[in-house]
């Protein structure tokens, strides 16, 4: 304690010396101590202040990933109840417009097509609900990462969309694709939707030609826009591209928010919401995206996934 009645800490250390020692080997008796006392008070004031702004930004760090937790709960009951109970009455409004047509339609008159339109309407609605469904899962379950085999993802997935391939005519070259550490169910999300847009956006009168290619590379070769959120030492980057009728680049960055289109609804149909899916899929898995295209050139998306 100093004068003025405040504690102030010191480390104090003494190490002894001993006089000859005696006929058993040991010392007899210590002589004199030799010792230092060195002021650490502003050591152990920085270091408690240090600790106490360590445990407020542990707690704060807690309640947000608490808030965080209890707000995905929510959005994930909010997606079930858009789901069924918005899901619901649209198929009524269908099922309602089909009887219509079916037993009436030759006495509708002019009447036949504006319950087209209503049925053409309720379908793309149905449509958006589940795309929004999709997407609000994506952001809210993730599973634990397993080795995925991309060749066998891609290949399920040109499974799925095997009547649209055979309709355009596409041909589809899938070149040897890595195994990644991933959610399986999402990267198949992923390519679902690039070639989905692949085969969508084709030149008129041109069969959609896609490839799908991948290279290895390291991170200090990464394209200086890309910024993954991993400190991976390698990266897969696998292209997806076509020779459809490509878009502008000044629009690279709105085509990957949700609802945004670069194409009228008349002409191409969809949502807005399949390449934000490929965005949230890719940032779930630590990874980046590149668009690159010119108007009639066709387009390439690059995706860039950690190989560790």
């Amino acid at each position: 304690m100093q004068h003025d009645g405040q504690y102030r800490w010191w480390l104090g250390l003494g190490l002894p010396f001993y006089d000859a020692p005696g006929p058993d080997g040991e010392p007899s008796e210590i002589m004199r101590w030799f010792g230092t006392c060195t002021d650490i008070h502003d050591q152990k004031v920085f270091t408690a202040d240090l600790e106490k702004q360590v445990t407020q930004r542990t707690n704060a760090l807690q309640m947000a990933n608490f808030d965080l937790q209890r707000s995905n709960e929510n959005l994930e009951r909010f997606a079930y109840v858009a789901s069924h109970d918005l899901q619901e009455p649209l198929r009524k409004i269908r099922s309602f417009g089909d009887i219509l047509q079916t037993n009436y339609g030759s006495q509708l008159g002019e009447g036949a097509d504006f319950l087209e339109r209503m049925l053409t309407a309720a379908e793309r609605m149905s449509v958006l609900i589940k795309d929004l469904l999709t997407f609000s899962r994506i952001r809210t379950q993730r599973q634990a990462f397993t080795s995925v085999t991309l060749t066998s993802v891609v290949g399920g997935v040109l499974g799925d969309v095997e009547l649209a391939i055979q309709d355009t005519g596409a041909v589809i070259e899938v070149g040897e694709l890595p195994t990644v550490p991933g959610d399986a169910p999402q990267l198949g999300q992923l390519f679902q939707n690039l070639i989905a847009n692949a085969l969508k956006f084709q030149q008129p009168d041109l069969p959609p030609r896609i490839s799908l290619t991948s290279q290895l590379i390291p991170a200090s070769d990464l394209p200086e826009t890309i910024k993954p959120n991993s400190t991976a030492s390698q990266f897969y980057a696998i292209s997806v591209t076509d020779n459809g009728i490509g878009f502008d680049e000044k629009h690279t960055d709105r085509i990957f928010q949700v609802f945004q289109r670069l194409h009228g609804r008349s002409r191409y149909t969809g949502t807005g919401i399949g390449l934000a899916i490929v965005q949230k899929v890719i940032d779930n898995h630590n990874g980046a995206v590149q668009a690159t295209s010119q108007p009639g050139q066709g387009a390439t998306f690059t995706v860039y996934l950690p190989a560790e």
